[in-house]
């Protein structure tokens, strides 16, 4: 028994666990009976042993209606980790009920119970779970058919204001009635996410890659990003948005170091820093003399050689010059010193005291 299904087993939402089907990066799907249908549960892993960990980027523009959950969230507190991993697992249901009600082709969401989402299997032509797209075998006639098809999935998609953010050969299925898009967990906002169109370029970018070394015409199509999300930005696109096919002869348009694999990329140049109109002018202008009368260099006072010590060894620490003390020190010295012409004796202050003690103590001479 599957610990995470034993939830969905006691209270009677599933009735039976029938194997596993497969495991992935981010969770491991089994096959479920409900009554007399068959379903998919997928079990999302725990963020410390899934290797799809720096979901980040993914992350921005996600807000929760709970105010006091949203603080927790951004603070990162035990509470706030829990609440983003639920919320995580929760995205993908989400996604699939506003995509499978717009027509995308994606599997049709069942239950989302317990952390554990139910949805339909997707099945090939015999009747068996579907191949990825990794995994089947594409001839060269159908390589342009499915990519179109695929293209077209993606604008559907964006039309729903919804980037994949992780679209490959990987998670796409050859089911019997065309290609399936799955796993959506870091699905982003086209309109809340600022790297929304670099993961568009690189969605749409994979899937021309892959069938480009089946069929090199696909090549010519390397401009349809650009142009979808040029259309998107405009409030142009719609479902059945095609881009403008390559003209024949014509040469390929220049690809965007986004549409390119991460191992082709070339480094991003820096473009140089553009000066303004002052700035210009300040560096045309000669350098002006400074004013006033040139600064006379000071001769370097040489520093006491050290002596040896005891045994010829040298002295550790620094050599310090014994100088008179002048300044604030001497004046308490200074005013305390007796005046010109009138030595002090030693004793003649005890002196003037007795004296004084003997004038006014005694009695006068009769």
């Amino acid at each position: 028994m599957v610990d995470p299904l034993e939830p969905l087993l006691v209270d009677g939402v599933i009735d039976e666990v029938v194997a596993r089907l497969k495991s992935g990066k981010e969770a491991d799907l089994w096959l479920v009976r409900q009554g007399q249908a068959v379903l998919a549960a997928k079990v999302y892993k725990a963020r410390e042993t899934r290797s799809f960990k720096n979901n980040s980027a993914y992350l921005e523009g996600r807000r929760t209606r709970n105010s006091r959950t949203q603080r927790a969230m951004d603070r990162g507190s035990k509470f706030g980790q829990a609440a983003a991993e639920e919320a995580w697992k929760t995205k993908e249901a989400d996604a699939l009920h506003a995509l499978h009600a717009a027509g995308v082709r994606v599997p049709r969401p069942v239950l989302f119970y317990e952390g554990v989402l139910l949805m339909e299997v997707v099945l090939d032509a015999s009747g068996h779970p579907a191949p990825r797209l990794i995994d089947a075998e594409v001839s060269r006639d159908q390589a342009a058919e499915l990519y179109a098809v695929l293209r077209s999935q993606v604008v559907q998609m964006l039309c729903c204001d919804l980037v994949h953010g992780d679209l490959s050969a990987y998670n796409v299925l050859l089911g019997w009635e065309g290609p399936v898009i799955i796993d959506f967990p870091q699905v982003v906002g086209a309109a809340h996410n600022s790297q929304a169109e670099g993961f568009f370029f690189r969605d749409l970018a994979n899937l021309r890659h892959y069938f480009e070394a089946i069929d090199p015409a696909i090549k010519g199509s390397a401009g349809d990003g650009r142009e979808i999300w040029r259309a998107y930005t405009k409030r142009e696109l719609t479902p059945d948005f095609v881009p403008a096919p390559p003209r024949p002869g014509a040469p390929p348009p220049p690809i965007d170091r986004r549409e390119l694999p991460l191992a082709e990329r070339p480094p991003p140049q820096q473009r140089p820093q553009q000066r303004t109109g002052q700035q210009q002018q300040r560096a045309a202008k000669p350098s002006r003399p400074p004013l006033g009368r040139p600064q006379q260099q000071r001769p370097q006072q040489q520093r006491p050689q050290r002596q040896p010590g005891r045994g010829g060894q040298q002295p550790r620490g620094p050599v310090v010059e014994r100088r008179p003390v002048l300044g604030a020190q001497a004046a308490p010295m200074v005013a305390h010193a007796p005046q010109a012409g009138t030595p002090a004796e030693p004793g003649q202050g005890r002196k003037r005291r007795r004296r004084r003690r003997g004038s006014g103590g005694g009695s006068a001479p009769g």
